[in-house]
Formats: structure tokens, sequence, C-alpha cells
């Protein structure tokens, strides 16, 4: 084949493929409505989100693990779903939403669909006369997934995040090692998730730490080191310091969660500094008696045997 040839069989390939990459029937997006809050009218939006900090939720947690979108006004606080129209300028033979994250999708609501039915790929498509494609997106997670829109001409790009419930299970508690008495320094840590395992970082009933042979303080969460805690001031005679950390959950085991985690609890030793010290000492001292014992026995052991040798030797040269 000459070299022309060849290049008009390149620019013929490239040709081809430039049509390939817009399906026929692929159509510009005149808008995306996000139903999200508790009116009927939506959001009407003419771009996808610039980032995760626009993200839309349902109005309310999914404690019975199912997905709920009420059309009705007086209903709309219990939508556990996100609502999606797709309005196309002109009929859209193939429209391909694509989800990430913790997000899925379900284009028809049923009264038995569940937080753990959906898909991460939608297909749909609109005609002449019904421009509008209509599909629901949900998010058990706090952080937030994508939710892409491709019409093969025009694409948006929408994150979902879900609602943090209510605190459910003591998490990953840090005790103090040690307690000294009179101390105050000692610090409990936990962190407090909700039944789906996100980071609870306001209480609905505030956690509790309650202690014998020490005062807790005030239980507050630290929004630098991302945790609760409570500062222990121990009493002046405390040999056993007791911990106890304690959330009122309200068990949601019957619709499919585990079990909470209701409460955590430890001892630790305590005890005066002083005493701790001369107790120490005293161990050093009896530690180094015997140490000096062990080496005394040992060079006089060790006395007895080079004479053995010596004489041994003296023995064998006669």
């Amino acid at each position: 084949m000459s070299k022309k040839l060849i290049a008009v069989a390149a620019a013929a390939a490239l040709a081809l493929t430039g049509l390939v990459a817009v399906p026929a029937g692929a159509t510009a997006i005149t808008n995306v409505t996000i139903y999200s809050s508790g009116n009927n009218s939506g959001t009407a939006l003419t771009a996808g989100h610039t980032d995760s900090d626009s993200a839309v939720t349902a109005n309310t947690f999914a404690a019975a693990r199912n997905v709920v979108f009420n059309t009705s006004v007086t209903n709309a606080a219990t939508r556990t779903a996100v609502r999606f129209d797709v309005n196309t300028a002109a009929a859209a033979s193939s429209i391909n939403i694509t989800a990430t994250g913790g997000v899925r999708m379900i284009a028809t609501i049923a009264s038995t669909t569940k937080v753990t039915d959906g898909v991460q790929a939608l297909n749909g498509s609109t005609v002449a006369g019904a421009l509008t494609y209509t599909f629901y997106a949900w998010n058990t997670s706090s952080t937030a997934g994508t939710v892409k829109v491709d019409t093969g001409t025009a694409a948006m790009t929408f994150f979902v995040k879900g609602i943090v419930g209510p605190e459910y299970n003591v998490a990953t508690p840090v005790w103090p090692t040690s307690l000294p008495q009179s101390s105050t320094t000692g610090k409990v840590t936990f962190t407090l998730t909700d039944a789906y395992g996100n980071p609870v970082t306001s209480a609905l009933n505030a956690p509790t730490v309650t202690a014998l042979g020490a005062t807790p303080g005030a239980v507050s969460y630290n929004s630098t080191t991302k945790v609760w805690e409570s500062t222990l001031s121990v009493s002046a005679s405390a040999q056993t310091v007791a911990l106890q950390i304690a959330i009122q959950p309200n068990d949601l085991s019957t619709a499919g969660f585990a079990e909470p985690v209701g409460s955590a609890f430890t001892s630790v030793a305590s005890g005066s500094l002083t005493a701790q010290v001369t107790a120490l000492t005293a161990q050093v001292k009896a530690l180094t008696a015997t140490v000096a014992g062990l080496t005394a026995d040992y060079n006089s052991v060790a006395k007895k045997f080079n004479k053995l040798v010596k004489k041994s030797k003296r023995v064998a040269l006669k």
C-alpha cells in the first residue's frame, strides 16, 4: 500500500472515531432538577457541583433501612433518598448515569426497597414529548460520593452524602495506662458512630464517663483530635480506678442493624507516686544486692576452678 493510501486510510479511521464518540440520539442537558429539600419544587441546575461542599442529602436518616421518597409536601421530611430529574433538549436515546463511593441509585422506588438495593450504573432515555428521565439516589455514608449524568454530548457530576444518625456505638476507647493518686492529667478518649458506622460529632444525648476512685470532667468533642474526651481527677486514696463510658442508643437491630455497643469499661491501677518510687527503689536495691551476691559466688567458684586447672597442669608435667 502506498504512503498516500495509508494516509487516506488513517484519516478515514480518525473521522470514524469522531463519529462514534457522539452516539446517534445524543443531546444536550437542559438542566437537572434535584429534589432534596422539603418542598416539591426542586432545584434546577444547569451545571454540576464544583466540589463535595455542594453535596445534597435526603431529609432524614434511614433508621428502618428503607428507601423512601414521598411526593407529598407534608411527608417530605421522611425522605431517605434524593430525586433527580434529567431534562434533555431533545429526545436522548441514551442517558448513562454512574455513581461512586457509597452512592446507590434506582429508577423506581418500591415499598420494599432497602438501602442495600440499587445499583451504581443506570441507563435511561427520553423521547419527544417526554424529555425528562427520573431516578433516585441515596448514600448511607457521611462521606460524599458522586453521581455523573452523561448524554453523550453533555455531562454533569453531582455529590450525594448521607445524614449522620444518632449515636449508636461507643468505639475505640483509649484508657490511661496509670492514674497516680491526686493526679489531674489522666484522660479518657473515645469515638462515637451511628448505626451505619459514620462518626458522630454531636450526640443526641451526651455520652457519660463515670468513675470509682476518680472524678471525670465534662465530656466534650475535640474537633482538632476528632475524639470525645474527659479529664480525670484521681482521689488521694485511690488504689484502683474503675472507668465506664456509656451512651443511650436506640436499639435498631430489629431493622437489620447489629446490636448497639452502648458502653465500655476498664479498671486502672492507682497509688501514691511517693509510695511507688519508694517501692521501686527498694526493688532496685534488692536486685542490686542479689546481683552482688551472685557475682561474689561466681568469683569464688571461678577462683577454685582456676586453682584446679593449674594443679592439673602441674601433675601432667610431672
